[in-house]
C-alpha cells in the first residue's frame, strides 16, 4: 500500500488540540487555564475524532475490501495505540499502588481511593480496549476512553466501508443515527455518560469520513478565507456553545474546517503559519501528549498539594481547583505543560516511534491517531 503524504497543516490542528485537552485538565488556577474556551476543552476529542475520520478515510477508503486487508488494518491501529496505552495504564497501576500505602500509613484519603474506581474491572477493561465502552466510572488514565472507543470505531469502519463495501455516503448515515441517538438521551451535549462514549466517537469519526469523500470537490481558491473562517469560528462557538446542547453541531464546524485546512494551497499565509516546524512536531507528539499529561499533572498537584502545602477550593463547575495567586498559577501552569512536552518527546522517541518503524513484528503503523 502506497502510503499518502501526511498533512502537515492538520498535524499542527493535532497537536493545538492536544494542548486544549491538557490545559483543561491543569487546574491551577491560572487564566491559560480557567477560561471558558479550555473549560470546554473537552470538546477537541470531538475534533480528533473528526480528523481520524477524515485521515483514516483518505488512506484507507476501498482498499480494505478483504478479510485479510481488515485484520491487516486493525492490527496496524492496534500497535499505533496500544504500546504507549499499556504503558500510561501500567504508569497508573503504581500510582494507584502508591495512593494504597499512603492511606495505609498516614491515613489520609484521596478524594478518589485507591483501587475503588480504579479497580480490578477497570484494570482488565483498559488491557483489553474496553475502557470507553463498558465502565460506567472511568479509572485509571482516564484520558485513554477515546482510545478505546476509537479503536473499535476503525474496525465498524473497515467492516462497512471495506468488506461490506458500503459507499462512503454512508458514513454519513451512520454520523446521522449516531446523532439522532446523542440527541435523544444526551439532549445533543457532547460530554456523554462512559457508556455512550462510542456513540459519540462514531458520530464525529464517521462525520470526518464522509468529509474526506468531499476533499476533490472543494473550491480550493476558497479553501484560505473558509478555512481561516472556520477555524475563528471554531474557538467562538467552543468558547461560546461548550456545555450547552448546541454542542452537537460542533462536529459538522469541525469536519468544514478539516475539509478547508487539507485543501489550502502551498502559498498561502496560513498554510505556511500551520506548517511551522515547531507546530508539525506538536502535532507529531501529540498522542503522547494526550495520554501523558494525566500523570504530568497528578505528580504536579502531588507535590503542590501535599509538598507545599497548597490549599484547593472548589471551581463552580465542581472540580478541585488549587487556591494559588494569579501569577503563580500561571508559571505552574507554564511549568507543567512544559514538562507534559518533554515527556511526550521521551514517549514518542522511545515507545511510539519504534512500533512506528515497524519494532518489533514488521507491523509498519500509519500515523493517524492524535493524539
Amino acid at each position: 500500500m502506497v502510503k499518502k503524504p501526511k498533512l502537515l497543516a492538520l498535524e499542527s490542528l493535532r497537536g493545538f488540540a492536544a494542548l486544549a485537552v491538557a490545559l483543561h485538565h491543569f487546574r491551577y488556577g491560572s487564566l491559560l487555564s480557567e477560561n471558558a474556551f479550555i473549560r470546554h476543552g473537552y470538546l477537541m476529542v470531538d475534533f480528533f475524532f473528526v480528523l481520524s475520520g477524515f485521515v483514516i478515510a483518505l488512506n484507507y477508503a476501498n482498499r480494505l475490501s478483504t478479510p485479510g486487508e481488515v485484520a491487516n488494518f486493525q492490527r496496524r491501529r492496534f500497535w499505533r495505540l496500544y504500546p504507549l496505552h499499556l504503558f500510561t495504564l501500567l504508569i497508573f497501576l503504581g500510582i494507584e499502588c502508591l495512593k494504597y500505602v499512603f492511606e495505609q500509613r498516614t491515613g489520609i484519603v484521596s478524594n478518589s481511593p485507591a483501587f475503588v474506581v480504579s479497580d480490578a474491572k477497570a484494570f482488565l477493561a483498559n488491557l483489553f480496549l474496553l475502557q470507553g465502552v463498558v465502565l460506567g466510572e472511568l479509572g485509571f488514565n482516564i484520558p485513554s476512553w477515546s482510545i478505546s472507543v476509537e479503536f473499535w470505531t476503525y474496525l465498524i469502519f473497515a467492516l462497512t466501508t471495506g468488506l461490506l463495501r458500503l459507499p462512503m455516503r454512508w458514513c454519513l448515515v451512520l454520523a446521522g443515527g449516531a446523532a439522532i441517538i446523542l440527541l435523544a438521551l444526551e439532549g445533543g451535549r457532547l460530554e456523554t455518560d462512559p457508556i455512550f462514549a462510542i456513540i459519540r466517537c462514531i458520530f464525529s469519526f464517521f462525520l470526518g469520513a464522509w468529509a474526506a469523500s468531499l476533499r476533490v470537490q472543494f473550491p480550493r481558491k476558497a479553501a484560505p478565507p473558509m478555512a481561516a473562517g472556520a477555524l475563528a469560528l471554531v474557538v467562538l462557538a467552543i468558547w461560546g456553545l461548550g456545555g450547552s446542547r448546541a454542542e452537537i453541531l460542533l462536529p459538522p464546524l469541525f469536519a468544514v474546517t478539516v475539509v478547508a485546512v487539507a485543501n489550502l494551497q502551498e502559498d498561502t499565509t496560513l498554510r505556511r503559519f500551520l506548517e511551522w516546524p515547531f507546530f508539525v512536531w506538536l502535532g507529531t507528539v501529540s498522542y503522547s501528549v494526550y495520554l501523558t499529561h494525566s500523570i504530568v499533572g497528578w505528580v504536579v498537584t502531588q507535590v503542590l498539594r501535599f509538598g507545599l502545602k497548597v490549599p484547593t477550593h472548589v471551581a463552580p463547575d465542581g472540580d478541585t481547583v488549587l487556591a494559588l495567586g494569579q501569577g503563580i498559577a500561571t508559571l505552574v501552569t507554564l511549568a507543567a505543560t512544559a514538562a507534559v512536552l518533554v515527556v511526550s518527546y521521551l514517549t514518542f522517541r522511545f515507545i511510539e516511534k519504534p512500533f512506528l518503524s515497524g519494532w518489533p513484528f514488521g507491523v509498519r503503523a500509519v500515523a493517524t491517531r492524535k493524539g
